[in-house]
């Protein structure tokens, strides 16, 4: 008598490879992706990223013809994966760190709201989530949010990712702790690494070629079509796994546990190193790694060229450094130091793309140019810039053109020729800003390149993302 398929045969074959669990953790892997992914990666550096048009740091030239300022000058060796979003606005209202912490992801924070009883005096609540949680729903897949140093005072961590019922999303805080979370059960999962993992998977299908041969030979009509679709589908996902290599990871891709209590560069590099991993294995479509003040040993001239380190006057950075506006005894000569400061991250984005470039994924391109990486902040600088900041996009390149320098238009605050500046009570209700003074105004919302992010990654997003008063000028330049 002819007899169905043993399908719990057949998954504890494929239990028996130990690659069970590395090959289903990943739909790329499985081949249920015909295309490479999108992958998101937000970073947000606290004070900003530095683009600071009072002190003389602005771009010059075309949007495909330009200048990058300094401290962003690093970033001329992958500008041509670098896309310059210059610049979008922030929330106009309230403690410009606090309250933007809340709506930098989201675009969501109702206008002058303060505090709740989650998040404490100082921070409002935004009514929807950021976009990384957004994006990992849509694919239903992870998020992988880390912290190096990412704080605000009263806080241990600050508050950016938010769920749909505006629950914070709190990031790890130390790389161990991450590692033993989301990167221990991949190095388990692929266990053992010898003899090779071609081998190992040549093993598997020659067992399931054997194991299926039998059922084949027991079996007819209708059940034996079905099982030969099984095995037609189950040979092109091994031939593709043979070809790409990558896919899969060998034992030396994935990354030692950390040691306990790294030193601040090692943590960015720990962290670096999983989120690579989990990008190149297909577990996370979504990152967040945010920096914050932790590295002592940036490097910065002063005024006769000397080579110096770190912060001249002690260890107030947040006040004596990124502060360098007019009331500062030195504001020229913090800048300069600010300056040093930034330079220090961007080399580390920098290495981080240019390892990026180098892992080969699903689709034969590398794994940068599937990888969307936005640098933000909750202001623009440390002098509080919430009027037009720079945002700086790396990657991308199989999903965007790279390579430019996009200029948000400004509008004069006490002449805005229509255009819509302002926010949203959590009633609905439209409230102008009534700001009327120093530089343009950009037309552009955070909200609206988030919305270009999240269209990139797959979502639809048709009426934008976050609150509707933020999504009143699109950005007619589509980053695709």
């Amino acid at each position: 008598m002819k007899r169905g398929i043993d399908r719990r045969t057949f998954i504890k074959g494929v239990a028996s490879t130990g690659l069970a669990a590395s090959l289903l953790s990943s739909r790329v892997a499985l081949g249920q992706e015909t295309q490479a992914p999108l992958r998101v990666m937000l970073v947000p550096l606290t004070h900003g990223w530095g683009r600071d048009l009072a002190l003389g740091r602005a771009f010059t030239g075309t949007e495909t013809n330009f200048t990058i300022p300094a401290p962003l000058t690093g970033l001329d060796a992958i500008k041509q994966h670098c896309t310059f979003v210059d610049g979008v606005r922030g929330t106009l209202w309230g403690n410009a760190h606090d309250v933007s912490y809340s709506d930098i992801f989201t675009g969501a924070t109702c206008w002058e709201e303060h505090g709740s009883d989650q998040l404490g005096v100082h921070f409002p609540e935004p009514v929807g989530p950021s976009l990384d949680h957004v994006i990992a729903q849509h694919h239903n897949s992870q998020v992988l949010r880390v912290s190096a140093n990412y704080r605000s005072w009263g806080r241990r961590s600050n508050p950016i990712c938010f769920d749909n019922n505006a629950n914070v999303l709190d990031s790890f805080w130390e790389p161990e702790a991450a590692y033993d979370a989301i990167i221990g059960p991949i190095r388990d999962a692929s266990a053992p690494p010898q003899p090779g993992r071609n081998a190992i998977r040549q093993q598997f299908f020659d067992f399931m070629r054997r194991d299926t041969d039998r059922m084949l030979a027991e079996i007819g009509g209708t059940e034996r079509s079905k099982l030969e679709q099984y095995v037609q589908a189950f040979t092109d996902l091994g031939e593709r796994l043979q070809r790409r290599a990558s896919v899969t990871l060998t034992e030396d891709q994935i990354p030692d546990r950390p040691t306990p209590s790294p030193a601040f560069e090692a943590m960015v590099d720990y962290y670096f190193d999983m989120v690579r991993l989990v990008f190149q294995a297909d577990t996370h479509r979504v990152a967040v790694l945010g920096f914050g003040e932790g590295t002592e040993d940036y490097q910065w001239r002063d005024a006769a060229g000397n080579l110096q380190t770190g912060n001249p006057w002690g260890s107030d950075f947040h006040h004596n450094v990124a502060h360098h506006g007019s009331a500062h005894e030195d504001p020229e000569r913090a800048r300069t130091v600010y300056d040093g400061w930034v330079e220090w991250y961007i080399e580390k984005m920098v290495e981080f793309a240019n390892i990026l470039e180098t892992v080969e994924d699903i689709d034969g391109n590398s794994l940068l140019s599937n990888t969307v990486i936005m640098l933000t902040g909750e202001v623009g600088t440390g002098n509080h810039d919430t009027r037009n900041k720079l945002h700086i996009l790396i990657g991308g390149s199989n999903h965007m053109q790279t390579g430019r320098w996009i200029n948000a238009p400004l509008v004069d605050p006490r002449n805005r020729n229509g255009v819509f500046i302002g926010g949203e009570t959590r009633v609905g209700d439209m409230v102008e800003s009534g700001l009327n003074y120093g530089d343009g105004l950009s037309i552009w919302h955070t909200a609206d390149l988030l919305a270009e992010i999240g269209r990139l990654a797959g979502l639809e997003l048709p009426n934008g993302f976050g609150l509707s008063a933020n999504n009143m000028a699109p950005m007619p330049l589509r980053l695709t």
